[in-house]
Order: C-alpha cells, then structure tokens, then sequence
C-alpha cells in the first residue's frame, strides 16, 4: 500500500539571498542567517515568530514588512528516507507562492511559477543512494526550496497603444489604482496587490501541503471521478474513473477499485480490471455501474451522500501492492440554465454570498478553520458560496467540508477588475493560464459541491475574448461535466453598487430586476472587541482609513438608524443628527447593514419565479478591517449575520411595504408573501403578525412547494415609541419563519443622474 510522509511541520529553517531574476539559479549557500520555519507556512508568518517583525494585521504595521518583498527566500529541510528494493519516491508540493526551484542534494528537480499547481517530481534513486541487504536507502538528504520575493514577479509589458490608452482613462481611477497593474500579469491571488477591503500583501512561501509518496513499480499521479446517472429516479450510476499513472516499465497491473458510504451506510461494491502500461506517464480509462446510488444533494434538498472511492494497483503475477489511492466523491446531475441552479433534475434557488479568502496569508488557514467558518455559513442558511476571482483556489479543506455540509461552490479563475483596460493575451501567456488554470481544474473537479467554474471577477469579456474562450477550453478539456460562465457578472447576473458606491438610498434595492443578484451590500464596523484587536484605541484618522473605514458612507447609511432608534420617523437629512460615539456609531453601522440586507434579500425573494437567486457581498474578512463582512475576521458575526439566519430560511414571510418616512398615527400598508424554497408543501400553517408583541394579524395558508406567493395584505398603524413588527410562520410545533420589521426606520434621499449613469455605464461595461 502507498506511503505518504507528510512535511507538514517545523522541521524547517529559511534563510533570505539578495534578489535575481526568476531563473537557473542556486545560491544556497548565500544564505547568512537561518531561522526555524513550519510548512505549510509563509515567510512573515516565520519572521513574525522569529519576532522579525511585528503582526502585519496590527494598526500600520503591514507597510513596515513590505521589504520582505525585496529578498528571496530558501526554506531547507532534512530527508531521510528508507526506500525497499524497488520503491519510488515521489515529492508533491500542493502549492507554492509563487515563483519557486526545488532541489535536492544540490540537484534541482524543477522550477515553476504559479501559485496554484500542484508540483511533483520524482527523487532520483541516485541521489546519495546506498545499496544494503536488498534495501536503498536515502540517508539526510537535504530538501530546498528557493523562492522568489514578490518584487520579482513579471511585469506587464505595454504597448505604445496601451501606454496611450492608460493616460486617457487614468483620471477615471481612484489612486492607488491605475489602468494595467502588474497584477494583470501573474495567476496570484489578485487581492494581495491591494484591494478596498484587503491590504497590499504580497504572500511567499510553501502555503499548501507538502509530502513525500512512496510506491513502487506504477505511481497513481491523479485519478478523475466522472458519474452520470441515467435520470434522477434511476437506481444506478454509470462511473468512469481517468487515471493518470507512472510506470517505471512496461508491464500489466489489475486494478481494483472498491466503492463504499462514507457518510451513509451501503455495501461495498467492488470491480477489477486489467490495463497494459507502457514506460513513463500515461492515461487509463476505468468504467463501471454503481448499482443502487445515493444522490449528493445540497442540504436543503435532501442528504449530501459522498462515497469513498479506494482504487489500489496490483502486479498481475504475484498480486503485490503496487500503489494505492483513497478519493471521495458524489453522484449528482448539474445544470446552469439561465443562471438557474438545476441539482439531481430540480432547481434550486440560491441563497447565496460571496465567500473571500479567510486569511490575508492564506498558509497558516487549518482544515478547523475552515470547518468553523463553513458551520456558520450553513447556520446561516446558505446553500451556496461564490469563491471570488479575486481569491484563491482554496486549500482542499475548504471543499471537503462543503462536499459534506451540502453547500454549492461557484468557482473563480484569478482574474478581477480589467474592465476598461486588457489582461495579456500573448501567446505566452495564455499558455501559461492553460497550464496554471487547469492544474486548478484538476485539483478540485472531484468535489460535488463544485457546480460551476466562472472566468473571474468583474472584468470586459469582449475587451478579454482571449482570456474568456482560454478559461472555456481548459474547463472543456479538464472537466467538461460542469457549465463555464465567462466572467461575474454577465449574462442575467447582476451586481448592484448604486447602494453604497453610488449613494443610492436602501429602497433602490426594490427597483432592481436583475435574475441573478450575485454582490451588493453595506460596509459595518466590527464589534468593539474585535475593532481593538487590530486598531489602537488613539488610532489617526489616516489609520482609520488604512483599515478601509469609508467614513462618508457609513455616516449616510447609519444616520437614518439613528433616527429609528430615537423612536421617530426622519423627513429630511436635515432632521437627523449624525452618531458622535464609537459605540452607537458601530451599532448604527451594523443596523443600517442589516436593514440593507433585508430589503434587498426579501425583493429578491419575492421574485423566485423570475430570479434565480442571490448573494451578499461579503461572508468573510481576510484581515481585520471595516468591510462589508457579516462575520469579521476574529469570526464574531455583526447584527446582519443574525439577520441573515432569518432571512434565508428556507420557508419564510415577507412585508413588502414603502420606506418612505412617516410619523407616529400614519397606517403604513403592505403586501404579505410567503416564499417556500423546499420540495414539500405545509396544509395548514399558521401565519401570525405581531406588532410589540401584540397579535395583530393571523390566519392559516397553505404553502405550496417551491414557490413565492402573496397571501394577504396588512395595514399597521404606527404608534408612538418603538414600532416592530414580528412575522412568523408555524407549522404544528415547528416554527419555519420568524423575523421582524422596524417600521421607524426609513431612507431619505436619491441617487443623482451622474451616479445613476457611472453605474450603468460601468455595468454595461462588464457585460
């Protein structure tokens, strides 16, 4: 059976060099100084625990680190492996960032760039081998990585066209932007070049796992688990299993595969075959019936059922353990048609939001890390994540534990923001994106959870053709079982900034007709407590602004929750007196974050028959900052993350009712709906209005499958003082929806006809 040594652990040291260009290069021996080091890891999350530097994520301390950037780094490291008679060693790196050289004993294995591709090379039998009693063994071999600073990343090479058109559209940027950022140039998370809610923080290091596999005469390279079940009442599914395998020799293997539950109770099935190996590296097909399958679903939909696949490799002859590989997988039908989510042959509406990367510095994020932000996400009712273009391709615990929870994954390739400026598409380059996106691809089309893969982020597709139709031929070629949308957004898929970008007061929301609502949301500041984790209590106004804190706008959003709170209704901005202390200024934030989200999810919902779902921007931080987050860094969720567990709950009770202000003695009068996102129906239900905790409204309806119907209308007289008013939807003792209204709070203002037309030209312009 395979042996897998893991290198994932302290027993590392880094050293830094000058910097070179990226290239043949070993100047290991340069090094001056070396320091203890973990993988997976990263080089300021190792000087920070040398106490080189101070915490990046502190006040300023971010741009104090910035000469990082500037040195190379080599991370070393001890070998000493005992190979049997006829043992293979192989070195898989998951991830490296980003321009890096592997060697061993002096000898370099490969070099390559690209944050995201899985890296192996075989260790040469020769490498310090000694031959003794049948066995070879590799005695303190010395493992190095070198890698390269960020500053030593490509460059963008401009035409005198380019050059031209960046003078003419540079005053439509807002510094430090600027048209044809080297960004454009490489396939890293483009968030760490700077971003409006993520700082300038270029990663280096070995950030994903790291090991060692031995097997012996065949090594299992990667294995592609392909099932298509016939319709969604048929009781088998047909599998076909692509294995990629390296053969020392020409030989005939069988090949056992054996099926089983993991997370569900069946019956082993297991299916053998004979294949013909020539030399070196190559391709199999394996094809199989799986009888009796259990369908992955998303969790509001039935179970998320995963198998496990174990595939292991035998020597025809004497049946000897050549290899062997255990993979999960799910058997589940997908389509994308018109931006509608069709699982195991039903729609699925999405109740979604936009998931960034968790961590800043992405190599210190553990498999309970993810597990505890994904519980909250689930607890929220999401039943699916949009992982933003401007990201990563996540560690692989990230979709193994939505594999489990039964959430839907929208992937995105690395590309964001090249709307009036091009990324490259030279041929070198394109390459290039074949070669990094497909090891992309090919890392995670395993996962059931996996539902679509999207060329990126908010970008021109007809000013990035060539991106767009690279992107669409690597999903093509390495997958080909899932739908590819050219970029977010595009075709009937919206985001809506004209609420906070634009000024837009919260009931723009309601005239949005868009099908697919996929970003939109209001900055909030975190909880008091987390705030001082990472800004000092005297922090400047310059500091405040590092951390993102766009304080004209959250005093436009917050100002109308003040109003609320005073228990009346504003008729003009004038009326309204703007938050003075930090903490009702946080509370007002989150308030008028929450309320935001509410009219936009509720209009949304209302119209399932004609959208197809919607996501919040954002779940996540990936650094301590003023974002839109509903949970902060520290993983303290803001009021909005409460509101949101209502708000997406699958059966739920809408009041559509104008925002417009009002005093106390006015009847504001409203539309009452019920949206059922579930296959079942509820005969019956009990439909209860409340207004301060007196009854005011109740009657029994029948709540059909799948469907948002309006059941009733109700007036509410406001009174003086405090005005909410509670919905909530029984079901015998369950209770499906509670939620409530406050009927205080209003918006004043409109969006101007300048703001009105930058976001439909900018709109126009993704498209």
């Amino acid at each position: 059976m395979r042996k897998i040594i893991s290198l994932n652990d302290d027993q590392w040291q880094f050293g830094s060099v000058e910097q070179t260009p990226f290239g043949d290069v070993n100047d290991l021996d340069a090094v001056r100084a070396w320091l203890p080091a973990r993988v997976p890891g990263d080089v300021r999350l190792d000087l920070m625990r040398a106490g080189k530097i101070s915490d990046p994520f502190y006040a300023g301390n971010n741009e104090s680190s910035q000469w990082i950037d500037a040195r190379d780094w080599w991370y070393t490291r001890e070998l000493a492996l005992a190979l049997q008679t006829g043992e293979r060693a192989f070195l898989i790196f998951d991830g490296i960032d980003y321009q890096s050289a592997v060697f061993v004993n002096g000898a370099q294995l490969g070099r390559h760039a690209g944050m995201f591709s899985q890296q192996i090379y075989e260790i040469p039998s020769t490498v310090n081998s000694q031959q003794s009693t049948g066995a070879r063994a590799i005695r303190n071999s010395q493992l190095a990585v070198r890698i390269w600073g960020s500053d030593a990343l490509p460059k963008l090479n401009l035409s005198r066209a380019q050059k031209l058109w960046a003078k003419i559209i540079a005053p439509l940027y807002r510094a430090p932007e600027h048209p044809y950022p080297d960004r454009y140039a490489t396939l890293k998370c483009q968030m760490q070049f700077g971003w409006d809610f993520a700082p300038r923080l270029r990663t280096c290091g070995i950030w994903d796992d790291a090991r060692v596999v031995i097997a012996r005469s065949v090594f299992i390279r990667d294995a592609w688990i392909k099932s298509q079940i016939p319709n969604v009442k048929s009781q088998n599914a047909h599998v076909q299993i692509l294995l990629e395998l390296d053969s020392d020799r020409k030989q005939i293997v069988r090949v056992v595969v054996t099926a089983r539950g993991k997370n569900f109770e069946s019956a082993a099935q297991t299916f053998e075959f004979d294949l013909q190996l020539a030399r070196g590296i190559q391709s199999r097909e394996i094809i199989f019936d799986l009888q009796n399958a259990q369908l992955w679903n998303p969790w509001d939909r039935g179970d998320p059922n995963l198998y496990e696949i174990e595939i292991s490799l035998h020597a025809l002859a004497s049946l000897n353990s050549l290899d062997s590989l255990n993979l999960s997988c799910g058997i589940r039908a997908f389509e994308l048609v018109r931006d509608n989510f069709i699982v195991n042959g039903h729609r699925e509406f999405g109740r979604g939001a936009n998931w960034v990367p968790l961590d800043a510095i992405p190599a210190r994020l553990t498999r309970d890390d993810y597990a505890a932000r994904l519980k909250q996400a689930r607890d929220a009712n999401i039943n699916f994540l949009r992982v933003w273009g401007g990201g990563l391709r996540e560690k692989r615990a990230f979709y193994d534990r939505c594999d489990e929870l039964g959430i839907l994954v929208w992937q995105e390739f690395p590309f964001a923001g090249a709307i009036l400026d091009r990324f490259p598409r030279d041929r070198a380059f394109l390459d290039f994106t074949r070669a990094e996106c497909g090891a992309i691809v090919r890392a995670l089309r395993n996962h059931p959870s996996l539902v679509v893969w999207c060329g990126g982020n908010e970008f021109n597709t007809r000013g990035n053709r060539a991106i767009v139709e690279t992107l669409r031929e690597v999903v093509q070629r390495a997958d080909g079982t899932r739908p590819f949308k050219p970029a977010s957004p595009s075709g009937d898929e919206s985001h809506n900034w004209r609420v906070w970008h634009r000024f837009a007061n919260l009931r723009d929301y309601k005239r949005d007709q868009t099908l697919f609502l996929s970003e939109f949301g209001l900055q909030a500041i975190p909880n008091l407590e987390s705030l001082e984790k990472f800004l000092p209590r005297d922090a400047s106004p310059a500091l405040w602004e590092y951390h993102h804190a766009e304080l004209k706008k959250l005093d436009r959003y917050a100002r109308p929750v003040i109003a609320s709170e005073a228990k009346q209704s504003p008729t003009s901005n004038a009326e309204i007196a703007s938050p003075k202390p930090l903490a009702m200024t946080i509370d007002a934030t989150q308030r008028a974050q929450a309320h935001g989200l509410q009219i936009a999810i509720e209009h949304v919902r209302r119209r399932k028959v004609k959208t197809r779902g919607v996501a919040i921007w954002q779940l996540n931080d990936p650094w301590p900052t003023i974002s839109w987050s509903v949970i902060d860094y520290f993983g303290a969720p803001k009021i909005a993350y409460s509101e949101l567990q209502k708000l997406y709950a699958p059966v739920f009770a809408s009041f559509d009712y104008a925002l417009t202000p009002r005093r106390a003695g006015d009847t504001i009068t409203g539309d009452l709906w019920i949206i059922n996102d579930l296959r079942a129906s509820f005969h019956n239900a009990q439909l209860t209005a409340y207004l301060n905790d007196q009854e005011i409204f109740a009657r029994r309806v029948n709540i059909a499958p799948d469907s948002a119907e309006r059941v009733d209308t109700l007036a509410v007289k406001l009174v003086a003082g405090e005005n909410i008013l509670r919905l909530k939807i029984n079901w015998g003792p369950p209770t499906l929806s509670d939620h409530s209204y406050d009927l205080n709070f209003c918006d004043v203002g409109e969006i101007s006809l300048k703001d009105w037309l930058m976001v439909t030209l900018g709109r126009r312009l993704t498209r």
